[in-house]
């Protein structure tokens, strides 16, 4: 992936991503598929682009082996190999189902609402992983059911509410396409801080959506406002508003 980033496409070795001819044509099948794990591995090489090898050889020299597991400051880990396992605290990353998800396959307005066994193997890894704690859990918001009490070893991580000063129309529109850089004294958010401002960002668009998206659009909602609505990229947002003949490919 990042040798799609860097143009060097001699360097590619996966099929999927030698297809692409950028990463934009990635964001776009990422977004269609729906595929978390790989949309999170985009907005690493967006954030950190060709300091990405220096920080995995710094984390190779960091790491310790199973049997000074003990001594480790912070253990990364997926589902599959923390089976068995228990922390003292425990944080999740936000590529896990969520209610409001299968609600939408409840109702059946997904394609593969009736793949009963990927759904239920989906529901279980969540549920291991949030046993994995002996003491604190720390969890996206939208990972947290409907009305779940508030306890002292639950902390909800709220996404960051980004506060950009966009205008209607195509000034506005123009602005989306140039890469967000933070204001002069402002820290620069994180990759985390991202994605949980950008919760919903590789959720499929549906008739809904769609509705709402036009709605809030033509009724001269600012872009920024319908950007944070929605919980996704500003390219993804505009991308969805010329599908829909909202605005031209010029604007």
């Amino acid at each position: 992936m990042l040798n799609l980033y860097n143009s060097k496409r001699d360097r590619i070795r996966d099929k999927l991503i030698g297809s692409m001819a950028s990463l934009d044509d990635l964001e776009d099948y990422i977004e269609k598929t729906e595929d978390v794990q790989l949309g999170m591995m985009v907005e690493i090489v967006k954030e950190y682009g060709n300091e990405i090898p220096s920080l995995i050889q710094s984390l190779k020299n960091k790491h310790v082996g199973d049997e000074e597991k003990a001594t480790a400051e912070m253990i990364f880990s997926t589902v599959h190999r923390a089976k068995g396992m228990e922390y003292d605290a425990v944080q999740l990353v936000e590529d896990f189902i969520t209610e409001a998800r299968l609600e939408k396959l409840k109702e059946g307005k997904e394609p593969d609402a009736l793949n009963l066994a990927k759904w239920n193997e989906e529901i279980n890894l969540l549920y291991v992983a949030v046993t994995r704690t002996r003491g604190q859990l720390r969890i996206p918001e939208s990972l947290l059911p409907k009305n779940l009490p508030a306890s002292p070893n639950i902390q909800v991580l709220k996404p960051e509410k980004e506060k950009v000063p966009y205008e209607n129309g195509k000034a506005a529109l123009f602005a989306a396409k140039k890469k967000s850089t933070p204001k002069k004294g402002q820290p620069e958010t994180s990759y985390t801080e991202r994605r949980l401002q950008q919760k919903n960002a590789y959720e499929r668009w549906t008739p809904e959506l769609d509705a709402e998206l036009k709605r809030l659009y033509y009724r001269g909602t600012q872009f920024a406002a319908i950007v944070e609505h929605f919980g996704r990229r500003e390219s993804a947002v505009l991308a969805r508003l010329r599908k829909l003949g909202c605005v031209d490919y010029e604007d």
